[in-house]
C-alpha cells in the first residue's frame, strides 16, 4: 500500500474529498465534527486551536465577500460588546464612570492634556484612542460650523 506521505499534497487533498463525497460528507461536516467537545475529538480540537489552523481558516473565508458579510453579521455585534465592556472597565478604572456617562457636553469639556497623562495613556491604550478621535470629530464640527456658521 502507498503511504499518503509520497503523493503530492494537492493529490491527497483530492483523494479525501472524493472519499468524503462518497460519504456524503462536507468539509466542514469533518471539520466541526473534529473539533466537537466529544471526548474521542480532544486531541484535533486541541490542535485545532493550538495552531494557526483557526486564523488561516478566517483569513481565508475574509478573501471571500459572502464569507465576509456572513462574519461581520456575526461577529460585529459580539466585537461591539467586547470594544464596550473593555472601554466600560477602563474607565471605571479612570474616572469611576461608564460609556454610558459620556455625554457631548462632557466631550467638549474634556481636556486630555490634564486628564490622561502618560501613565493614564499606558493604562487605558483603547480608551485613549477613543476619546482623541471623539475629540478630533468635535474639533472638526467646530471649524466647520466656524466656517459656515
Amino acid at each position: 500500500m502507498l503511504g499518503w506521505s509520497i503523493l503530492p499534497a494537492w493529490t491527497s487533498v483530492l483523494a479525501v474529498l472524493k472519499i468524503l463525497r462518497g460519504l456524503r460528507m462536507t468539509v466542514m461536516d469533518l471539520m466541526l465534527h473534529s473539533i466537537s467537545q466529544r471526548p474521542s475529538m480532544t486531541t484535533w480540537r486541541e490542535g485545532f486551536v493550538r495552531s494557526k489552523a483557526l486564523v488561516q481558516f478566517l483569513n481565508v473565508l475574509g478573501t471571500d465577500e459572502r464569507a465576509t458579510s456572513g462574519i461581520v453579521s456575526v461577529y460585529g455585534p459580539l466585537a461591539i460588546v467586547m470594544v464596550v465592556d473593555e472601554v466600560d472597565a477602563e474607565m471605571e478604572a479612570i474616572f469611576h464612570m461608564s460609556s454610558k456617562d459620556v455625554t457631548p457636553e462632557l466631550l467638549l469639556s474634556f481636556n486630555l492634556d490634564t486628564l490622561l497623562t502618560e501613565p493614564l495613556q499606558e493604562t487605558t491604550p483603547l480608551l485613549c484612542r477613543i476619546l482623541l478621535s471623539a475629540m478630533q470629530t468635535v474639533r472638526s464640527c467646530e471649524g466647520a460650523h466656524g466656517t459656515h456658521g
